[in-house]
């Protein structure tokens, strides 16, 4: 019996798009509570970067032929300046996103030991620079740190050809590269969600997270702004950035933008045009073919 996801196209939209941002809140609620309780007291600093940069792969395993594998409120912003996905959507992808990364901290408050709501600055996963790291700094490394991140986003995943399964893998490394080198001077958020939710729950840091959402905010959206040239985009005020296509070719840009969906994270074509869904690409990605008014899972290569 077929899936929700092998349903013929243009059913079940609305359904879909639930699915979508409850995926997100999933996704992220887990990559949450993993990464965190790696940091906690309870465990050594060595094991942070690795327990980071794998919750990330699979929250993305888990959630990319649902909701896209987002589960980064900067990435979304990334995937909304490049018209990979509406304003709308994406807006409330990112609600959600908050969402569950606050579950995710209520989940480290009920089961870490001396962890309780409104604890305050010494909340586990609380972000806050090392002594010595001024704001500017803060700002520096965030912005940077996320500027790589979603950049191997768009590389990987959004970007054609994509790296297919091993998109999330690639994901989920440049986020354990990035917590080895941030680690001890912002703690790594690169992650606006996950900077936020610690910061509801335990009411910690808010003179600093603020920055950080700024930060890594920025970064998303200078890697989408690179991005979007390199590998494609569905925001018509993006061609005006392709200095490489002729006249008739813009006009062909135009008008098959106006025709296809907008994707996300490497959605694929054969998908309904108003769904939020959408799979890594490459070899081996399932798609739902339409032929003769019946739908069949087959293997595009």
């Amino acid at each position: 019996m077929p899936g929700l996801l092998q349903t013929p196209k243009g059913r079940f939209r609305s359904a879909k798009f639930v699915y979508a941002l409850l995926a997100e809140a999933v996704g992220v609620l887990l990559f949450t509570f993993a990464a965190t309780a790696s940091v906690s007291p309870q465990q050594t600093a060595p094991w942070a970067p690795w327990g980071n940069g794998i919750a990330l792969a699979l929250s993305v395993y888990i959630t990319a032929n649902i909701s896209g594998g987002h589960v980064n409120p900067a990435v979304t912003l990334a995937a909304m300046l490049t018209g990979h996905i509406s304003i709308v959507k994406g807006l409330a992808f990112i609600i959600f996103q908050v969402f569950g990364a606050c579950l995710g901290i209520l989940m480290i408050a009920g089961l870490v030991p001396g962890s309780y709501v409104g604890m305050g600055n010494h909340g586990t996963g609380c972000f806050t620079t090392a002594p010595g790291v001024s704001l500017g700094m803060l700002f520096g490394w965030e912005a940077i740190m996320t500027f790589v991140l979603v950049s191997v986003v768009y590389a990987v995943a959004i970007g054609d050809p994509s790296f297919g399964a091993m998109g999330p893998l690639a994901i989920g490394l440049s986020l354990l590269a990035m917590v080895f080198a941030g680690l001890n001077y912002t703690g790594t958020a690169i992650n606006p969600a996950r900077a936020l939710g610690p910061a509801i729950v335990f009411h910690c840091h808010w003179d600093k997270v603020w920055l950080y959402v700024i930060a890594e905010c920025v970064g998303g959206l200078a890697a989408g702004l690179m991005a979007g040239p390199l590998y494609g985009a569905h925001a018509p005020w993006l061609v005006s950035l392709l200095p490489w296509l002729t006249n008739e070719e813009e006009q062909q840009f135009t008008a098959d933008l106006e025709s296809e969906a907008p994707s996300v994270t490497g959605l694929s074509r054969q998908q309904d045009a108003d769904s939020p869904l959408q799979l890594y690409g490459g070899k081996g990605k399932t798609v739902v073919k339409q032929a003769e008014g019946q739908h069949e899972p087959t293997s595009e290569v």
